[in-house]
């Protein structure tokens, strides 16, 4: 009987196991898991999504038809979304931080001193950098939407000499 159990619990972890999110802006579904891959289409900012794999920085996703790879960072999970697994995950996760208990990171890899002492800009790159920036407007929706944001004056750098 305990045997039966447990096969039925692992059969089902799956459905279990899925989580949603949104699109936390306008993003591009890809075809594979890599900037340079062929684009399918774009997901919608706001989109609910259903993440059925995650590789590197990426996710597998399926919103309404669409599904495809998009960038991690451009997904916000449901904190509703945690289901059995990640409950069971949580349980499990002493190494990780923050009361969300999901960890994000960042980095270089394969690059040496050398290799960063002699990079090139790519302004090219630099410009398509425009698509994360929020108006004025856009950050005051935002902030009036969120009792817990509280104005702030921050002063701006001064210009490099």
């Amino acid at each position: 009987m305990r045997i039966a159990l447990a096969l039925l619990l692992f059969l089902a972890a799956p459905v279990f196991a899925q989580e949603t999110g949104y699109a936390v802006r306008e993003t591009e579904v890809k075809k594979e898991p890599y900037s340079d891959a062929q684009t399918d289409g774009t997901l919608a900012e706001k989109a609910q999504v259903k993440v059925l794999d995650r590789q590197n920085g990426w996710m597998r996703i399926e919103s309404g038809a669409q599904s495809g790879w998009v960038r991690m960072l451009s997904i916000r999970m449901d904190s509703s979304s945690s289901g059995f697994m990640s409950g069971l995950k949580s349980l499990f996760s002493v190494a990780r931080t923050g009361s969300s208990g999901r960890t994000a990171t960042t980095g270089v890899r394969g690059l040496d001193k050398e290799d960063i002492k002699n990079a090139k800009p790519n302004p090219e790159e630099v410009k398509k950098l425009a698509v994360f920036a929020a108006s004025r407007s856009d950050a005051e929706k935002f902030a009036a939407g969120n009792p817990q944001l509280k104005s702030q004056k921050i002063d701006y750098l001064q210009a490099a000499k």
